[in-house]
C-alpha cells in the first residue's frame, strides 16, 4: 500500500507544481530533443522497449540518428525538472505507488472515467508550467493496457513532442533577420512564399519549368536546398507515391548537377525510402523522405518532400528540402528544412490575400 507519507508528499508536489511558474509563464529550458520521463523504476523497466520504440527509433541521414533521447526520474524529482521543455509522466491508473497516486490526483473524475473505460490514455498540455513546454500524461487502467497502447501508438507519441519542437523552431525562425525581398517577390510573381532567413538566395528561377530553387551555404561546409515545383491542374489523381518519386528525380537531374554537368542528384531507392500520407496545412499530402545521392555515388544526404493540391489556386505543389553536411549531426538541419517548408504561404487568387 502507499504510505501516508507518500500520499502527503504527492499532495505537496501537486500544490507546488500548480502554484509555481503559471503566473509568470517564463520560458522552459533545456534541449528540444531531450525528454524528461517521470516514472516509477519498475514501470519504466517493464515499458522500456515500447518507450524506445516510440522515441528511439533510428532514422538515417545516412548515419542512424534519433529524434529524441530521454532520462528517467522519480516523482520526487518532478519539482526540480518541471521547467524542462519536454516532460512525459507515465503510470498506470491502478498502480500501488506514488506515481499511481499522482496520476489519480492529476486527472479529474471525468477524465479518470474515460481512462477506466479504456477510451483515453494520453493527455497533452502545452505551456502547462512554462512557455514553450509540452507535458504529456500517459496512463491506462493497468500496466499491460498502458504497454499495449504505447506499442500501438509509437508514432503518435513521438509526434506530440516533435510537433512541439517544430512549433518552437518556427517561432524562433520568424524572429531571425529575413530575406524579405525574396519572400515578397515569390509571393507576388508565383503566389507562394516562405519564411526565408538571411543567407538564403535564389539559385534557380524558371517559369518555363515552374520551379524555384533556393540555396543556403551556412556554415560554409554545408549545403541546404529548398525546391518548389508547381503544376496548374485539377488532376488530383497525380497525388501518388510514384508521381512524387518521378517528379523529384526529373527535377534534380535538371537542377542539382555538378559544375561540369558530369553528375547529378538521384533518389537512393534502395536505402530507407519512406512514403506517408500526412496532413500538410489542412491538405492531404504525400510526404516522401529518404536519402539522395549523386548518380556517381560521390556524395549524398537526407531529404524530405511534400506533394499536395491547393483548391484555391487549383495547383499541385511539390516542395522539397535537402541537405549536405558530412561533418554535422543532420537531424536538426533536416528539421530546419521541414519547418521552413511548413511556413509556406499561398496567395488566394480570388482576393489577393495570402494564407498558410
Amino acid at each position: 500500500m502507499v504510505s501516508r507519507f507518500s500520499v502527503v508528499l504527492t499532495v505537496l508536489l501537486l500544490t507546488g507544481l500548480i502554484g509555481c511558474g503559471i503566473s509568470t509563464k517564463d520560458e522552459a529550458i533545456g534541449e528540444s530533443d531531450v525528454i524528461t520521463i517521470i516514472a516509477d523504476s519498475s514501470d519504466y523497466d517493464a515499458l522500456y522497449d515500447v518507450i524506445e520504440n516510440a522515441f528511439g527509433k533510428p532514422f538515417f541521414t545516412p548515419q542512424p540518428e534519433t529524434w529524441f533521447t530521454w532520462q528517467r526520474y522519480n516523482l520526487s524529482a518532478l519539482l526540480e525538472h518541471k521547467r524542462d521543455r519536454n516532460i512525459l509522466i507515465l503510470s498506470p491508473l491502478d498502480a500501488d505507488h506514488r506515481l499511481g497516486e499522482y496520476m489519480r490526483s492529476a486527472l479529474d473524475s471525468t477524465v479518470q472515467e474515460l481512462v477506466e473505460q479504456g477510451e483515453q490514455h494520453v493527455f497533452v498540455r502545452k505551456n502547462l508550467w512554462y512557455r514553450g513546454q509540452v507535458v504529456v500524461h500517459l496512463t491506462g487502467r493497468t500496466l499491460p493496457e498502458l504497454r499495449d497502447f504505447m506499442a500501438s501508438n509509437a508514432g503518435r507519441l513521438e509526434y506530440y513532442f516533435k510537433q512541439a519542437w517544430d512549433e518552437r523552431e518556427m517561432t524562433r525562425m520568424r524572429k531571425l533577420p529575413r530575406e524579405e525581398e525574396i519572400e515578397n517577390d515569390l509571393l507576388e510573381r508565383y503566389g507562394f512564399g516562405f519564411t526565408i532567413i538571411k543567407s538564403w538566395f535564389v539559385a534557380k528561377d524558371s517559369s518555363e519549368i515552374n520551379t524555384v530553387l533556393l540555396r543556403r551555404q551556412a556554415p560554409t561546409e554545408t549545403e541546404r536546398w529548398l525546391m518548389v515545383h508547381w503544376l496548374d491542374t485539377t488532376n488530383t489523381s497525380l497525388l501518388t507515391n510514384d508521381f512524387a518519386y518521378e517528379t523529384r528525380n526529373r527535377l534534380t537531374e535538371m537542377l542539382y548537377r555538378t559544375y561540369d554537368d558530369s553528375s547529378w542528384v538521384v533518389i537512393d531507392s534502395v536505402h530507407h525510402l519512406q512514403f506517408d500520407e500526412v496532413n500538410f496545412q489542412d491538405r492531404f499530402a504525400i510526404m516522401m523522405r529518404g536519402l539522395w545521392r549523386m548518380n556517381d555515388y560521390s556524395m549524398g544526404g537526407p531529404f524530405i518532400s511534400y506533394l499536395f493540391y491547393d483548391d484555391e489556386q487549383e495547383r499541385i505543389y511539390f516542395i522539397e528540402g535537402s541537405i549536405f553536411a558530412p561533418r554535422y549531426e543532420k537531424k536538426k538541419l533536416i528539421q530546419d528544412m521541414d519547418v521552413m517548408i511548413k511556413t509556406l504561404r499561398l496567395t488566394n487568387p480570388n482576393d489577393g490575400k495570402s494564407a498558410s
